[in-house]
């Protein structure tokens, strides 16, 4: 009970460091020399300056007091400064910025409650005009009225989904006086050389399936309202048949993600419904990497229907630098590989400590 006694009362040495801040105290009769006179505003500005940091600390360790102690264990919670801000700020700048005036902190506006937001500026515009009947363009006076104005209004459209049949038509040239054989116009590369399947087809099935999150026997019937058959099993052979065609592309991001200098990694639970030797009920694993250098990060998917310690091992084959995972022990053996430096996330860190 002593020891707890005196633990507490002693003030962490941090706090006691930042405590001695440098003390401005003004002279009873002003200097008259100009250098002096700088002297003394320099000094005032800086002790301005030291206790506003100090009191920017004093309010960054309150509220690291209070979430530690009231905040919600869960992700969705801000995490805090790993730094101290002041610091940082005050290793960046310069000389005259230490004598600069304070800046004049701006208030963000709160949209009016029921304000529509503009559309966006960017969209194609398409204009429609609405005129007046011309015999209400007669003035009471009996001269004829002019446009002096437009009132417009804005209404968000869309453009339904058009199929068509795009028509390659190849030129073929002959000599009209020989027999030679003739000369055929190549056809572009297409993804798919088999397949009737266009590019632009390719890439809305990819999407809507990926992104939208629309199965293939809904986009089966999306095709169907504008008189197109094509089975779900045809389909699929072309999401597989894109799949592969992307491949090299799968391939350079992939380099690029071993190349950066930090990766966060992490795992989540996905449901199969034919995995082999597994049943439907049982979970699968998608695999999610996201990193890159500078400027070119990339986020990269990859399906495994384990969660074992391998995985990791498999995926950053050959990887240097930085991975920042959660404290799951399947990352245990990625941790002890030679050139990586695990790192854990700190909303982890926070709800496992007491």
């Amino acid at each position: 009970m002593l020891k707890a006694r005196e633990k507490s009362s002693v003030l962490p040495l941090d706090y006691r460091s930042r405590a001695n801040l440098p003390e401005f105290i003004l002279p009873d009769v002003l200097p008259t020399e100009p250098a002096a006179l700088t002297a003394l505003l320099i000094a005032a500005v800086n002790a301005k300056i030291a206790s506003d940091e100090h009191i920017a600390y004093l309010y960054e360790q309150i509220a690291l007091a209070r979430r530690r102690m009231f905040g919600a264990s869960s992700e969705n919670a801000g995490q805090f400064h790993l730094f101290d801000e002041a610091e940082v700020l005050a290793a960046t700048s310069t000389e005259a910025q230490d004598v600069a005036p304070l800046p004049v902190p701006v208030v963000a506006q709160k949209p009016a409650r029921g304000k529509r937001s503009p559309l966006p500026p960017e969209l194609e515009r398409v204009e429609i005009i609405h005129d007046v009947p011309e015999t209400e363009r007669l003035c009471d006076c009996g001269t004829p009225m002019v446009v002096i104005n437009r009132v417009i209004s804005e209404q968000l459209d869309i453009v339904p989904m058009r199929v068509r049949v795009l028509q390659h038509i190849r030129l073929v040239y002959g000599c009209k006086t020989s027999e030679h054989a003739p000369v055929t116009a190549a056809l572009p590369p297409q993804p798919l050389p088999k397949s009737n399947a266009s590019p632009g087809l390719l890439a809305m099935l990819l999407t809507t399936k990926y992104v939208d999150g629309l199965p293939l026997a809904r986009f089966e019937k999306v095709l169907a309202r504008h008189d197109v058959t094509v089975p779900r099993q045809t389909l699929a052979r072309w999401v597989i048949g894109a799949g592969t065609a992307l491949q090299p592309l799968h391939n350079l991001m992939r380099d690029t993600l071993l190349d950066a200098p930090f990766i966060h990694m992490d795992e989540t639970v996905v449901q199969v419904l034919k995995e082999k030797d597994k049943p439907p009920t049982s979970q699968s694993y998608m695999w999610v990497q996201t990193g890159g250098v500078p400027g070119r990060s990339v986020v990269i998917y990859d399906y495994d229907p384990s969660r074992s310690g391998d995985v990791p091992v498999r995926l950053l084959t050959g990887y240097q630098g930085y991975l920042m995972t959660d404290g799951y022990e399947g990352y245990t053996r990625i941790a002890k590989t030679e050139g990586i430096e695990h790192l854990i996330c700190w909303a982890h860190v926070r709800r496992r400590s007491p």
